[in-house]
């Protein structure tokens, strides 16, 4: 082989094995994006089967039957019993301190600010009865506008006067507020041996939904099967990627260590030719 030709074939095996390295990094990334890609299927995996969900009872310890639990919501919040053993409640928001209204409707919304204006005139002197006539109808009018600029009306319009996309009719979302703190619970300090509906006058005290009894926490395992099984699809589709991988990785070696081979060579000749050519013209 001539020094020429030589110098070619070299330069030729270079560009190649430049390109089977720059393979192999690429193949390499992709087996990282793999990994990370198993990190967070494991994760999501990890947080599907370790999730809670908090549920609204009146003092009955919840079995493990699914369909005898009520998740808790605003709305199941809000329509408890007026008794002491459930009492009243009210949802105060931690970022403006007003007490929360949600719905899917201003229809619904402006019922639950007539529970929460009736519970809130209950902490007055005189209580509700302030706010009835003669015949037992309650002045809402007179409520509202006491108590409407403490309220936060969730995702109504002053423009349109409808509701848009209120967040916390999401019972989901709704407890995982409560539990971050972006939520306070407010519960009806009720006097000895009377109902907040007979006590003239009530305070509503800020309580920790954990020492609420009506207020449950347990692990929600329904969805529990279907991310097993979804783990396990990802898991296995990944796997078998990563193995295509290294079976193409270790083709691409395979092919990188023979190209060395042949350059060493190639080089030698190179350097006796060279090392002739010097003798010819010394």
């Amino acid at each position: 082989m001539g020094l020429a030709s030589s110098q070619a074939r070299m330069l030729l095996l270079t560009a190649r094995k430049s390109d089977l390295e720059y393979r192999a990094q690429m193949i390499s990334q992709r087996k990282i994006d793999l990994s990370m890609q198993t990190e967070e299927i494991a994760t999501r995996y990890s947080q599907a089967t370790s999730n809670r969900k908090m549920y609204l009872v009146n003092g009955v310890i919840l079995g493990e039957d699914e369909s005898s639990k009520e998740k808790l919501s605003y709305a199941g919040l809000m329509a408890t019993n007026n008794d002491a053993t459930t009492g009243n409640f009210l949802v105060r928001l931690a970022s403006n301190g007003k007490y929360l209204v949600t719905g899917e409707s201003a229809d619904v919304q402006m019922q639950y600010a007539m529970k929460i204006m009736e519970r809130l005139a209950r902490t007055e002197e005189g209580g509700l009865e302030a706010y009835t006539d003669e015949n037992g109808s309650i002045d809402y009018n007179a409520l509202y506008n006491k108590y409407a600029n403490r309220m936060y009306f969730d995702g109504y319009s002053t423009k349109s006067g409808e509701v848009e996309s209120p967040a916390f009719t999401n019972a989901d979302l709704f407890q995982e507020a409560i539990r971050n703190g972006s939520l306070y619970l407010y519960k009806a300090d009720v006097p000895s041996g009377q109902t907040t509906d007979s006590a003239l006058r009530v305070e509503f005290k800020n309580t920790a939904w954990s020492s609420i009894s009506s207020i449950q926490d347990k692990y929600y395992t329904e969805d529990d099967p279907a991310a097993k099984a979804d783990y396990e699809a990802k898991t296995l589709t990944l796997s078998n990627q990563d193995k295509m991988l290294d079976l193409e990785l270790n083709k691409i070696q395979t092919q990188h260590k023979a190209i060395e081979t042949e350059y060493d060579s190639v080089k030698k000749v190179i350097e006796k030719n060279i090392e002739v050519s010097y003798k010819i013209f010394a």
